[in-house]
């Protein structure tokens, strides 16, 4: 059972910064919501490397160790606004093969 709520929390995490990456992406939003971004990616993805350790599933928490550390609010990375576009995409792409991948795991 605790697989299972693992994962569902997990599925939540995903969809809260899926939608906000999505935003970030299609225009310019305030300094604010790109400061709220990089807290709650920077968190669902480190979140996502533990589950994924704990999955044993090492190339997906390589993955998001690395977007965990490209989202890092403490040290951020002094990119674009077209390079930060690319890496939003990048992200949701990750997240949503990642939920396929994780879905077809966690069912058998």
């Amino acid at each position: 059972m605790k697989a299972k709520s693992t994962i569902l929390l997990l599925y939540v995490a995903w969809l809260i910064a899926v939608v906000m990456l999505v935003f970030a992406a299609a225009e310019k939003q305030p300094d604010s919501f790109y400061t709220l971004l990089r807290w709650i990616c920077c968190a669902v993805f480190a979140y996502s490397g533990v589950v994924s350790f704990q999955m044993k599933r090492v190339p997906w928490l390589s993955i998001f160790a690395v977007l965990a550390v490209l989202f890092n609010p403490i040290f951020p990375l002094g990119l674009d606004r077209t390079q930060w576009i690319v890496a939003d995409w990048f992200s949701i792409g990750s997240v949503v093969i990642a939920a396929f991948l994780f879905l077809k795991v966690s069912k058998n």
